[in-house]
């Protein structure tokens, strides 16, 4: 790893690139793999839909680890000449979803 500057990974931030992108993801919960498409998000949780009949809600600090097809989420065409081109409708850029603090 380079010393010159630090990213942090999160799963929100995976997650949020995968529902803008509409791409399938799997979700590793409690030891089982979930499948779906993220349909909806907020600072706690998403949910899952399997494209049957099937919805889920997985509380983001419930999740270990998110896999993804990269195909299904890289924009080849998101920088031309060294600039960011216009993404197409649904691959716009947004904010990672964040687990907020969990209280009562």
């Amino acid at each position: 790893m380079s010393g010159k500057g630090s990213t942090l990974f999160t799963v929100g931030t995976l997650l949020r690139h995968a529902q803008d992108a509409g791409a399938p993801v799997r979700l590793l919960v409690q030891g089982t793999w979930l499948d779906g498409r993220i349909v909806g998000a907020d600072g706690l949780g998403v949910v899952l839909d399997d494209g049957n009949t099937q919805q889920v809600l997985v509380r983001l600090d419930a999740i270990v680890a998110v896999s993804f097809s990269r195909s299904d989420i890289d924009d080849p065409g998101s920088e031309v000449g060294g600039e960011e081109a216009a993404r197409p409708h649904g691959r716009r850029r947004r904010d990672p979803i964040e687990a907020g603090p969990v209280g009562g």
